[in-house]
Order: structure tokens, then sequence, then C-alpha cells
């Protein structure tokens, strides 16, 4: 009985899985904006104006390590841990930009920043997903990329199909 109960699951789990409304950014960035409305969320042309030649800002990427690894915005670090960020954020006394895959992770940290007084604090809207889909200019550890990672299959609906993209963990 047990076992035919787990079996039923596993086949529901699979069948609302496979069920998921297609992405749209006009859907993400709604959801983001309502769920972190404390938040400012700026768009790609005003964080290419706020990042250009400056380097009052601090720009935060808080994906994990192998999302990081794959590519990343030149000039970002990564931090994961908002104590840490608010930390250097107060030491270096630069603004902070946070972004993401496609905004919402960074949404969060920005959020929980502002909660422990970090008030100069933005999540850039669209985050790495957008600025790939600009063919903005992506770094790794060798130099110039055009590779984004994902997250999953789901998320990576938001990238263009011309994006390349990978899972693979980097050493």
């Amino acid at each position: 009985l047990y076992v035919m109960k787990g079996i039923l699951l596993t086949i529901i789990l699979l069948i609302v899985s496979c069920q998921r409304e297609p992405m749209s950014w006009d859907k993400i960035d709604t959801l983001i904006e309502d769920k972190f409305s404390s938040v400012e969320h700026i768009s790609i042309e005003d964080f290419i104006a706020e990042t250009e030649d400056n380097d009052e800002v601090l720009i935060v990427d808080v994906r994990e390590a192998e999302e990081y690894a794959i590519s990343h915005i030149p000039g970002a670090i990564n931090l994961t841990d908002p104590v840490e960020i608010a930390k250097l954020a107060e030491e270096s006394d630069k603004d902070v930009i946070v972004y993401c895959s496609v905004g919402y992770r960074s949404a969060e940290i920005a959020q929980k920043l502002e909660k422990i007084g970090i008030q100069d604090v933005a999540n850039f809207q669209g985050s790495i997903f957008a600025w790939a889909n600009a063919d903005m200019p992506l770094v790794d550890k060798k130099g110039k990329t055009k590779t984004v990672h994902p997250f999953d299959e789901y998320w990576g609906q938001l990238l263009d199909k011309d994006v390349p993209t990978s899972t693979s963990k980097v050493n």
C-alpha cells in the first residue's frame, strides 16, 4: 500500500511539474516587483549608467559559485550571504547592485540588505539573463565568454535561443 501511494505521489508530482506555464519576462518582472515592492529595481539601461566607469558601485552576483564560475558580469563579486555583503558595502562605502539569474534571488537579498540597514541597494531587473540577451560582455576565470548558467531548464526559457548555456560544474 505504501509503495502504491509513493508511486501515485511521484506520478502526480511529475504531471504537475510538466504543466508549468511557460515563462515570460512580463510575468516574472511583475511577480518580483510585487513580492519585493520595497526594493529598488533597476533596468539594464540604469544598470549600465550606474556602473559604467563608476568605482563607487559594488556589483554583487548572488548566484551559487557554480553559476558564477560559468559566467558573470565583469567586475562582479560572488557573495550569497547578506551579512557579508552588508559588511563589504559598509567597509567600502559603496552603493550595492545585486543580481542573479532573473532577479528573484537578488531581490530577496536586496530586501534582506535593506532590513539590516543597507539603504543604497538596488536589484538588477532581469539580471544576468537580461544582460546576456542584450549581448553584453560576460566573463569567466579565463576571460570573455558568451555562456550562461540557466539555473534549470524552466528558468532557462527566459534566455534567448542564441545564448549558449551550460550547467556543468567548473573548477
